[in-house]
């Protein structure tokens, strides 16, 4: 009799599991198409436009080409031919194509592939210091000063860290102190899968001093989209496999206290946080879809932007800016707002530039 429980018990936690695996991928979920103003693509990124960062003159810089085989060695084999890159946008003049934002300094080149990246912008002394992090033979952080007349960047230096093992965002606190996110314990191989599969809640925010760094957040379901508030008293990170943002008070210790949980009821990926301090996503509302897609470029994947609106502290109000079947771009990981108008970057495709008139 026990050993027929046992084997029933075991089924019904087998069959859970495979329920709640179909449900975070999307296998219930339908996409409709709909856009808040006139679309395009914007001209001259084709590998990729992971994040996105826009300075208050709305220039954008745009992480391009990064290495995806860590996290996925079935990723379709046309990313061997990607080449890291950062790029420039000028909202300013949107009719201008991206352009390719030329780096001087000792970084091996062929070895850059950024992922999420952040600004430390200082007003005062004019300091712009991008932030990438960097999918070499390790995972780095590169830093780079950023010459605006020139629009030139200058590498600085390369943290390493034993904490810093899959690292997905960053966002700056200072001139050289910064959250990241590991969205893994593993970064690659067979450990990685299993992780996955049995959906362990093992990765990490980490707080990085400068110096030293430690562990300020742990037991997430693969952490991702990481930023702050405009006054950087309040952290937002999002889970990608529950879903969710999570909201978190800076303490002095630079320690997070709990603030509240957003269900987004999609797998969004980068936050970007516009002057106002409204939250916008770029999300993957069905993620098998994106999984084949990283397998087949050739493959369409939905993309989806949604707004949060942070007006009331205790009501944070959720509305969908954009949904898209993949016809307009594939994949969408960011969304960037500035004045009336919106870049849609994606992990591996192209990059779209939307008008935002109602939504």
């Amino acid at each position: 009799m026990l050993k027929a429980i046992v084997v029933v018990g075991g089924i019904a936690i087998i069959f859970h599991h495979i329920i709640t695996l179909g449900i975070i991928m999307g296998y219930h979920k339908s996409i409709y198409n709909h856009r808040p103003g006139p679309c395009r693509v914007v001209p001259g990124i084709v590998n990729g436009s992971e994040d996105i960062f826009v300075l208050p003159n709305g220039l954008a810089l745009i992480s391009s080409g990064m290495d995806h085989f860590h996290i996925n060695p079935n990723t379709d084999l046309i990313m061997h031919g990607f080449k890291g890159q950062i790029y420039s946008f000028d909202f300013n003049q949107p009719d201008n194509p991206a352009k390719v934002v030329p780096i001087e300094g000792s970084i091996d080149k062929t070895k850059f592939r950024p992922h999420g990246i952040d600004v430390w912008h200082d007003k005062k002394t004019g300091l712009v210091r991008l932030f990438a992090v960097n999918h070499g033979i390790e995972d780095t952080i590169e830093v780079f000063d950023f010459d605006q007349d020139r629009l030139v960047l200058k590498h600085k230096q390369t943290y390493r860290h034993k904490l810093m093992i899959s690292i997905n965002d960053i966002v700056a606190t200072s001139k050289s102190s910064f959250y990241f996110t590991n969205d893994a314990l593993n970064r690659e191989g067979i450990k990685r899968k299993i992780e996955s599969l049995l959906l362990c809640a093992w990765s990490t925010v980490v707080y990085f001093d400068g110096k030293d760094a430690k562990i300020v957040l742990d037991k997430g379901l693969m952490y991702n989209g990481i930023n702050t508030s405009p006054d950087k008293k309040l952290l937002y990170v999002n889970q990608l496999i529950s879903n969710t943002m999570l909201v978190y008070k800076r303490e002095a210790s630079n320690t997070l206290s709990f603030v509240k949980s957003i269900h987004m009821k999609s797998m969004c990926d980068n936050i970007f946080v516009d002057e106002s301090g409204d939250i916008w996503h770029g999300c993957h509302p069905i993620g098998h879809k994106f999984n084949s897609h990283a397998q087949d470029f050739s493959l369409p994947t939905p993309s989806q932007v949604i707004h949060v609106s942070t007006k009331s502290a205790q009501n944070y109000a959720i509305r969908e800016v954009l949904s898209d079947d993949g016809g307009l771009v594939k994949g969408s990981s960011v969304a960037a707002y500035y004045k009336g108008a919106m870049l849609v970057g994606t992990v591996m495709d192209k990059m779209a530039y939307c008008q935002v008139q109602a939504f």
